[in-house]
């Protein structure tokens, strides 16, 4: 299903759960574990990208979301969107529903303020010793795991930064709650900070309309950021004062994204710079994420094209060649080279191509399969004019 299809019904399950429509449309898929170390069954959803099920060799990212029920939705639709747009990869979202916020989310009991708090270590052995080899038995994962949580959740997010920093590659912590037991979420993390030499992981810390104190607790952790950051530890922070504290987490896990990918969309401008030159900036770019980035299809797809544009067809049939080898089950790379072929009078590779190209959109259901019947038909016809000259 393409991306904005996905979009639209993502879209379209919040009207209906709002009472616009009787039908109801499920976005993802549900799963469930019974924790022994919570003593209690947990509830999760995942989103699975656009070409998990043809890409069946590839191997994605995992963003992991806190406070599930409220945050699935619109997180699996950015992140569909982006990937679309080709501002970050595609990454697989695996939102927790939550049962008990306040238990989980906290590394101490605070009875002079809230009851049942202290729960943070539990949560955070729920997470590494049970749902993350789950996610990862599962699905096609490729070990780069990201953590977001909003409000306590992001408070989650620092103690995990703080206390097991290796467990998750970048974290995203969206209006944390600061303010916890005498501010102990920033003293941890400076504490932390102050005896870790190195750490290659990513923070992106963001706060909405806060003023006073609240204002102040995050200006502080900012000010712990910029002292005590890590060798190689990248960290963003940015506040949001036209945006609440509930109203945040949209805009503000969007530009996380973006920021923690810095470097993954390739202008158009930069062709003229030739292949080589894009395969030394996704080198760069794997090396700042943290796991390998290879230049994805549709930049190699764009290359190709350009070639193409220039009248250099053996070039453009070669990377369009490449493009398949690197994605053998893309209907797309196959109609591309068909393409290049067309235009180079090599009409039986040309017909073999977009055949091929048929094959796979009809066994994945691919939502440019039409597309893909009429430019076979187009190349028979011409095909069959060019004999019979």
């Amino acid at each position: 299903m393409a991306a904005v299809e996905r979009i639209v019904l993502m879209v379209l399950a919040l009207w209906f759960h709002a009472g616009f429509a009787q039908a109801q449309i499920t976005v993802g898929q549900t799963g469930s574990l019974h924790s022994t170390i919570l003593d209690e069954d947990r509830g999760y959803r995942v989103s699975l990208p656009a070409s998990y099920r043809w890409a069946e060799d590839r191997r994605y990212p995992v963003l992991f979301v806190l406070d599930g029920e409220t945050h699935f939705l619109h997180t699996a639709a950015c992140v569909d969107f982006l990937s679309a747009q080709e501002e970050i990869p595609e990454c697989i979202v695996v939102a927790i529903t939550s049962t008990v916020r306040i238990r989980d989310f906290t590394q101490t009991d605070w009875p002079s303020h809230w009851i049942g708090g202290g729960g943070a270590k539990n949560f955070r052995e729920f997470l590494s010793r049970e749902l993350i080899p789950r996610i990862e038995r599962d699905f096609r994962t490729n070990g780069f795991r990201i953590l977001s949580g909003h409000s306590a959740g992001g408070q989650f997010v620092l103690y995990a930064l703080s206390s097991e920093p290796a467990l998750f590659d970048a974290y995203i912590a969206l209006s944390p709650s600061l303010d916890w037991d005498d501010r102990l979420p920033r003293r941890a993390l400076e504490e932390s900070l102050r005896r870790t030499d190195s750490l290659h992981a990513f923070l992106y810390f963001a706060w909405s309309d806060d003023y006073d104190q609240a204002l102040a607790d995050d200006l502080d952790v900012v000010a712990t950021l910029e002292a005590h950051a890590p060798r190689g530890f990248r960290w963003v922070g940015k506040g949001y004062p036209e945006e609440t504290h509930g109203s945040i987490p949209l805009l503000a896990q969007i530009d996380a994204l973006r920021r923690l990918f810095a470097g993954f969309r390739y202008p158009g401008d930069l062709l003229p710079k030739g292949f080589a030159f894009a395969e030394k900036h996704f080198q760069e770019v794997s090396r700042t994420v943290g796991y390998d980035i290879p230049v994805p299809e549709a930049v190699i797809n764009a290359f190709g094209y350009d070639a193409l544009d220039r009248g250099d067809v053996e070039e453009a049939i070669a990377l369009f060649k490449k493009n398949i080898d690197q994605n053998p089950n893309s209907a797309n790379a196959f109609d591309s080279i068909a393409d290049a072929y067309e235009q180079a009078g090599k009409w039986d590779e040309a017909k073999a191509a977009i055949a091929r190209a048929v094959e796979l959109a009809a066994r994945y259901d691919h939502p440019n399969r039409d597309d893909f019947i009429r430019h076979r038909e187009k190349l028979r016809t011409r095909s069959e004019a060019e004999s019979a000259k």
